[in-house]
């Protein structure tokens, strides 16, 4: 039994503090063996993680694609209301209507999908949050600056990204100083996003595997940290969703203010 104890305790915390696909991870081997789940170790790694969302995220769209041309129903109308609602509510309303959005339309389904599917994937015992992860979600705000820097440089090459870093009728003396500050706002924007999904989605985790170890330790005793983890749980699904939409829409909100900088 104390055995057992330990190994769940070492459990906790690798979610909390460690991730497989850090440097300090390869000291944290030995848990998941003393539960009798080496096969399963392979779900820790933050890398496979990944890759699981990325192969779940093309067989949606492989689906999705199936059915192009077709009255959709079931999953395919499901899909159908998902773009819709991306496309309506996030892309056109932040980059000028149809005629510039419709191209990224595409990008934004697909972080939104990767954010919520790698969030809900970290709910299921066993599996790990790829999101809880400051350097997955470096690279996701990554992305999101790279795609900001090609889409204003796509809307109107050098002149409208120096625009979009410089704003107009500012006398000559300003311009460095405002120029400078445009782009610490941009990486600040960056560290935003980064920061933003890292922490909420690490801060859920650390509440509900600390509820839980208490049932673990104390045993009959703490039941009622059970009834309160498990409502955690249910809010920590919300908050995946939450998250994955607050990610997406900041990200067309910052692109839209660079491409389209006089709106």
């Amino acid at each position: 039994m104390e055995e057992k104890l330990e190994a769940f305790l070492e459990y906790v915390n690798h979610h909390v503090l460690h991730h497989w696909g850090s440097l300090d991870a390869l000291t944290h081997r030995n848990w998941l063996s003393a539960l009798g789940h080496d096969v399963l170790a392979i779900f820790h790694f933050d890398a496979t993680m990944l890759a699981l969302v990325t192969v779940l995220l093309c067989a949606l769209a492989f689906w999705g694609r199936r059915h192009l041309g077709r009255v959709p129903s079931g999953i395919g109308l499901l899909l159908e209301r998902y773009v819709m609602f991306i496309r309506d509510e996030m892309v056109y309303p932040n980059f000028g209507g149809a005629a510039y959005g419709r191209r990224y339309v595409p990008f934004f389904c697909s972080i939104f999908l990767f954010i919520l599917l790698a969030n809900l994937l970290g709910l299921i015992p066993l599996f790990t949050t790829a999101t809880g992860n400051v350097s997955v979600t470096a690279g996701l705000a990554t992305i999101f600056l790279g795609m900001a820097i090609f889409a204003t440089l796509r809307q109107g090459g050098g002149r409208a990204l120096v625009h979009a870093l410089l704003p107009g009728g500012l006398p000559g003396p300003m311009k460095p100083m405002m120029f400078l500050m445009e782009v610490v706002s941009l990486l600040a924007r960056t560290f935003a996003l980064t920061m933003r999904l890292f922490a909420n989605m690490l801060g859920g985790h650390v509440v509900l595997y600390a509820m839980i170890s208490l049932t673990a330790i104390l045993g009959a005793a703490a039941l009622p940290s059970l009834a309160v983890a498990i409502c955690i749980y249910l809010f920590e699904v919300f908050v995946a969703c939450l998250q994955a939409y607050v990610f997406t829409v900041l990200s067309a909100i910052f692109i839209g203010m660079m491409v389209h900088p006089q709106h």
